[in-house]
């Protein structure tokens, strides 16, 4: 499939956020809490800058799932719910990076363009335009 120049390519971010998602489900699994802090830093941290537009997204579209579990049973803590979201939004995140990043690299090479910097070797080595 041929892409456009300035598409970017989404597909490939899944090869950064499937296993960051993969990582974060086995930390917590696993019920080493050290691992899982490890685990959700390195999420937050390839997340960045995402992380927080992808966390309110994911909070906002949650919370009627969140108020509908009190009505059927018990709900899980909103503390630990939050952590969840941030976890989803870190994923999100990383997805985004790895795409933006893929796409960055697949660009056109851009033909250099003249600036003050040419303007004033061409003046100093005797070059009056």
């Amino acid at each position: 499939m041929r892409h456009r120049a300035g598409e970017v390519h989404w597909n490939w971010g899944y090869v950064l956020s499937v296993p960051v998602a993969l990582l974060l489900v086995q930390s917590q699994v696993g019920g080493n809490p050290t691992h899982a802090q490890y685990a959700a830093m390195l999420a937050v941290v390839l997340g960045l800058p995402w992380i927080v537009p992808a966390f309110i997204v994911v909070a906002v579209l949650s919370s009627p799932l969140y108020a509908w579990l009190h009505t059927v049973g018990p709900a899980p803590e909103v503390m630990t719910w939050l952590g969840g979201t941030v976890l989803v939004g870190a994923v999100i995140g990383c997805h985004m990076n790895a795409a933006l990043l893929v796409t960055h690299l697949r660009r056109a090479p851009t033909r250099r363009e003249q600036g003050l910097g040419d303007f004033l070797q061409r003046r100093r080595n005797g070059a009056a335009h």
